[in-house]
């Protein structure tokens, strides 16, 4: 049985969110306990929360929105390494432990056909970032923008990766559910 890694950030209560997005909540709208017939819950977050995909709309007006998100690009073969060693990869979805750093456009200009671009930081760019240049460079590349998973346990290598984003219409960004199978 092939290995699979969860590498979704648990969204809880507490869940660190960019400074000024809606802060995670949730709540019952019905418990069992209360003798309701069922449990039904609710939560409100922004669409950044966690790990999420982004999409163009998140900073281009015209952009496309996330529902229009290439699956494709979303599921297949992936590499997990150092941004340090960003240099090496050869693979259309390259997943990166970055540490809260990022890398410069002319890195990501010198890699081949880049599909899908994940990070374990909560952007490809740095913090401090206004003009967020390596979202941008990645958009106009085609490259599907992958934050804030959680790549701890997962060892440098090649995976299958499948992190498939909420079909939220209209949305500059959705949660996913990502892992990756070892071989």
């Amino acid at each position: 049985m092939p290995r699979i890694y969860d590498i979704s950030l648990p969204v809880a209560p507490g869940i660190r969110v960019w400074p000024g997005d809606h802060p995670y909540q949730c709540d019952w709208t019905s418990r069992m306990a209360d003798g309701a017939s069922c449990n039904v819950g609710q939560v409100a977050m922004s669409c950044h929360t966690g790990t999420h995909i982004d999409a163009p709309y998140h900073l281009a007006p015209g952009g496309a929105t996330v529902e229009a998100t290439a699956l494709e690009a979303c599921v297949g073969p992936a590499v997990v390494m150092a941004l340090a060693q960003l240099a090496e990869a050869r693979a259309e979805r390259v997943l990166v432990r970055a540490g809260g750093a990022a890398p410069s456009p002319a890195a990501l200009e010198r890699l081949g056909p880049l599909r899908l671009f994940g990070t374990d930081s909560p952007s490809v760019d740095a913090m401090e970032s206004k003009t967020l240049d390596i979202h941008h460079a990645l958009w106009r590349r085609g490259t599907v923008i992958l934050e804030g998973l959680d790549l701890s346990a997962v060892p440098d290598g090649e995976y299958q990766l499948i992190a498939l984003p909420i079909k939220l219409v209209g949305m500059d960004a959705a949660p996913v559910r990502a892992i990756l199978i070892a071989p």
